[in-house]
């Protein structure tokens, strides 16, 4: 369970979105958020676990990266749309109240 929050928070932090997304280009044809997520669900990892533990302290490794000058706009953008992936599978326990 821990290796798989790690994976998606690497896809969070690096932009993988999904499995056909070329980017980042050493990850091509590697599953991306987008599946990662789903496939941790599916395994009984809790929807507060995948935020928590992989998508909050992704987002907070693009964004001190963002504010050292290590990464730019595009960059950023690329892991806005890897965690929008991932939070599409976590919606739904948003909406039935599990997670606030």
């Amino acid at each position: 369970m821990e290796k798989l929050l790690e994976n998606i928070a690497y896809c969070i932090e690096f932009g993988k979105v999904d499995q056909k997304t070329p980017y980042p280009p050493d990850m091509k044809g590697q599953e991306g958020a987008d599946e990662l997520t789903g496939q941790a669900l599916n395994e009984g990892v809790t929807a507060n676990e995948i935020l928590g533990d992989a998508l909050i302290p992704a987002m907070s490794r693009v964004g001190e990266k963002f504010k050292t000058n290590k990464i730019f706009v595009p960059q950023v953008l690329m892991s806005a749309k890897a965690m929008n992936a991932s939070m599409a599978h976590l919606k739904p326990y948003f909406q039935s109240g599990e997670i606030e």
